[in-house]
């Protein structure tokens, strides 16, 4: 008799499959350019084919061509991103005929990459109950189009999404182990990393990994602490200027200002002049703009910061939560407000979006999304019911799943409010990260459901319960009887 086939052979072809049909299928799926492409392709000298037509925010732009003159100093940053992109032009030189880099060949290395990581996933829960169950809806929720479509991209993001897949794969293996090895670890910094390296708004990041990382003992744990600190400092540190003054504009500029019942008022308290309080409502590169203004100019990004903003909030609790909670009617979208799915040849209209493998789209849109509040409030409660020193959860066997919670659920706050409060603009490209912790917390609530039903389950259906239960009926009966007499 054949032997029974491993389930994880069946989840990842399935999600092989679907990101086959959805990156390389004509026509295919993707994201256009909302202006951030630039700063990944531009240090490998390549830029957009020149057309006829402005392919930005409506259209995905398919060929890349050698372009030395595209080129964005004050806009480069050293990104994880740059690792995929790197192997996807090597990859390219062996495919080209002419040596111009199709979007697909991107798209072909971050869906290999992406596998790889979720056959580590996989891997990783195999022999926990309802493994297969867990693996289904991992993939309901990554092969979605609102994530799937980044990988036809440039963007930051796929090394993050491949980053955390790897991450949780290892402190999946960390907490089912008794004894862990050094070179998971290792493994388990290098993933840390990666992510944190992706795009300087993860940085906050670096505080949970570390605090879970030093409540394992473990050898070499300060190197590896050491290394994800380290990383999170360069990240922020090497954040371009033109990058923070353009973020920190259009936070007063687009969330401050129209946000407030006394604009003048907020912009003096910010340290700016009253006057400028008609450019409410614009932002860096709208029409309009104030941000080349004389006297913004300098003084935006540098006097002036992301740190400063969130400063004002923090002193107007009201004004923060109208802010947070204006927000959160968007964090649940994993569908980009300025970005198309299609190239233009394709034939669809500016902006149109693709409805295949959408489901948990709309899941996130019409269930998570209306219940944001709450998710938050328990996002926030998880950490600290993990830290509580109480004898009963240092003997409790779900001891480690616990911290795993508590890690998903404090990484997943600060990506919230490093979104919030790190731009205005692209809110729900932003929110990217926090997303997908939120599918993670929603998978890893099922899986520990499932976990507790069966447990109870078993201990009714054991032979010791039946016999304590027989006892304790019959002791009852005999009170019964005696009260009786």
């Amino acid at each position: 008799m054949p032997a029974k086939t491993d389930f994880r052979f069946w989840l990842f072809g399935a999600a092989a499959a679907i990101l086959a049909y959805q990156l390389f299928v004509p026509p295919i799926v993707g994201l256009a350019d909302q202006g951030d492409f630039i700063r990944v392709i531009r240090p490998f000298g390549y830029g957009p084919e020149p057309t006829s037509v402005n392919l930005k925010y409506n259209f995905v732009p398919r060929r890349y061509v050698p372009d030395s003159g595209y080129r964005a100093l004050d806009w480069e940053q050293p990104t994880s991103e740059s690792l995929p992109v790197a192997a996807a032009i090597l990859l390219n030189r062996l495919v080209s005929k002419d040596g111009s880099l199709n979007i697909e060949v991107v798209g072909f290395t971050h869906a290999l990459l992406f596998l790889a990581a979720f056959a580590s996933f996989l891997s990783a829960i195999q022999g926990i109950f309802g493994g297969a169950i867990l693996g289904a809806f991992a993939i309901l929720a990554l092969t979605d189009v609102g994530y799937a479509a980044y990988w036809n991209s440039l963007y930051r993001e796929p090394a993050a999404c491949i980053a955390l897949i790897l991450l949780l794969a290892e402190t999946i293996r960390i907490c089912r182990r008794s004894e862990v090895s050094m070179s998971v670890y290792v493994r388990w910094t290098l993933w840390a990393i990666l992510l944190i390296g992706a795009k300087p708004q993860y940085a906050p990041l670096a505080l949970p990994l570390v605090l879970f990382l030093f409540r394992r003992r473990q050898p070499g744990r300060g190197l590896c602490a050491a290394a994800i600190l380290g990383t999170a400092v360069l990240s922020v540190a090497t954040i371009p200027k033109a990058e923070g003054s353009a973020a920190t504009y259009n936070l007063i500029f687009d969330a401050v200002l129209p946000e407030s019942k006394d604009p003048s008022a907020d912009l003096k308290a910010l340290g700016l002049d009253p006057r400028f309080a008609h450019y409410s409502g614009t932002h860096t590169w709208s029409e309009g703009t104030g941000f080349y203004e004389p006297g913004l100019l300098g003084v935006i990004g540098t006097r002036v910061t992301p740190v400063s903003v969130a400063r004002f909030y923090l002193q107007r609790p009201a004004r923060l939560w109208r802010h947070v909670h204006l927000l959160m009617r968007q964090a649940a979208s994993l569908r980009p407000e300025f970005s198309g799915n299609f190239e233009q040849s394709a034939g669809y209209p500016p902006g149109a979006r693709s409805h295949a493998f959408s489901l948990w789209s709309a899941i996130h849109e019409h269930v998570l999304g209306k219940a944001m509040v709450i998710e938050l409030l328990l996002m926030i409660a998880a950490p600290l019911l993990a830290l509580l020193p109480t004898p009963r959860l240092r003997r409790s066997p779900n001891r480690r799943w616990i911290e795993f919670a508590g890690l998903l659920a404090s990484c997943g706050v600060l990506a919230f409010l490093a979104a919030a409060f790190g731009d205005a603009r692209d809110n729900v490209k932003h929110m990217f990260l926090f997303n997908l912790l939120l599918d993670a917390l929603v998978v890893t609530g099922i899986a520990f459901a499932m976990a507790s039903a069966r447990e109870r389950f078993v201990k009714a259906r054991s032979p010791i319960t039946s016999v304590r239960r027989t006892q304790e009926v019959t002791v009852l009966a005999s009170r019964h009887r005696r009260s009786r007499s």
